[in-house]
């Protein structure tokens, strides 16, 4: 029994750290990009081959299972020692409305209830765009810049404050839109943004508008607000290549821990976390992320309540 529970445990750790390296590597071809975005998950999965080493009575797959596990740790520590209290000064929201069909009336409560001051909103249609003007957005959020198409690609921005400079960034495989905010705190640029997702075998398209967005996020000047469906979780390369220029992602700041937006409304509960709010040099810090759930929507919103950095 315990010879079987041996191989049982070099199984499994075979299994756990092919993710593992995966994420220290950065090596993402064909289904390790899908796999990496699962490391939350494997971080819980790592109890097994700890179990059966221990059971096994072996030191060596114990130490093995030990420096997995906390690598793992490792990986996901940042959401759950950052923190921070004090009065909200900007409230920013994320909406993704899965090819116009999620709940208008829903989205406007969403601003409504949370106070939200920017909100950026993905897979906006035509008939989205008069959906959420007929509940009422713009009387909530007064200053929009909207690029509305069928399908995935419209995107827009919409803000409780005057809005300047508005554009469509090119270079994207969806539309990415950017505008200077004059917030209370000063003004800062917001730009809403959705990258492509990873295919199964095929990522071009999603490494192509990764690195367009590196490159505008990099040569964007002064205090920046990032906000929308980022097809990327914190786990992939890309992500931890746009932390690298400075930005920090709500989650992290928050100490809010793992709280998955993808897939909603679907027969599994959520599994990923792919929407992200991100600031640089603002002189804000998020006190508290959250999401809600937006009807017929195949993500959960994500609310950031930011306060003034100490």
């Amino acid at each position: 029994m315990r010879r079987v529970t041996w191989w049982l445990c070099v199984a499994s750790l075979v299994l756990v750290a092919v993710p593992v390296v995966t994420r220290l590597t950065g090596f993402e071809t064909g289904p390790f990009a899908l796999l990496v975005a699962f490391m939350p998950w494997v971080t819980l999965v790592c109890v097994v081959p700890l179990a059966l080493a221990l059971f096994a009575r072996s030191r060596v797959l114990v130490a093995c299972a030990a420096a997995l596990t906390v690598l793992c740790v490792w990986f996901q520590l940042p959401l759950f020692t950052g923190g921070g209290d004090g009065e909200a000064k900007l409230t920013v929201a994320s909406v993704n409305m899965t090819l116009g069909e999620a709940d208008p009336d829903a989205v406007v409560a969403l601003v409504q209830d949370n106070g939200v001051d920017l909100l950026s909103v993905q897979e906006l249609t035509p008939q989205a765009l008069a959906a959420l003007a007929d509940a009422g957005l713009d009387s909530e959020l007064p200053y929009s810049e909207a690029i509305a198409e069928p399908g995935v690609p419209g995107t827009g921005l919409w803000s409780r404050y005057p809005i300047s400079d508005p554009q469509d960034v090119p270079g994207f495989t969806a539309h990415t839109v950017q505008a200077t905010v004059g917030a209370p705190g000063g003004k800062l640029t917001f730009l809403a943004i959705h990258p492509q997702a990873p295919g199964k075998h095929n990522h071009r398209n999603w490494a192509a508008d990764l690195a367009a967005l590196n490159d505008l996020l990099a040569h964007t000047a002064g205090p920046v607000v990032v906000a929308g469906d980022f097809n990327t979780t914190r786990d992939h390369a890309g992500f931890r290549d746009i932390e690298a220029l400075g930005y920090r992602d709500a989650a992290d700041q928050a100490g809010s821990g793992f709280a998955p937006t993808f897939p909603e409304n679907r027969e599994l509960w959520p599994l990923l976390v792919i929407d992200h709010v991100l600031e640089r040099d603002s002189g804000l810090t998020a006190l508290r992320t959250w999401t809600a759930i937006i009807p017929r929507a195949d993500h959960r919103a994500l609310i950031v309540a930011y306060g003034s950095a100490r």
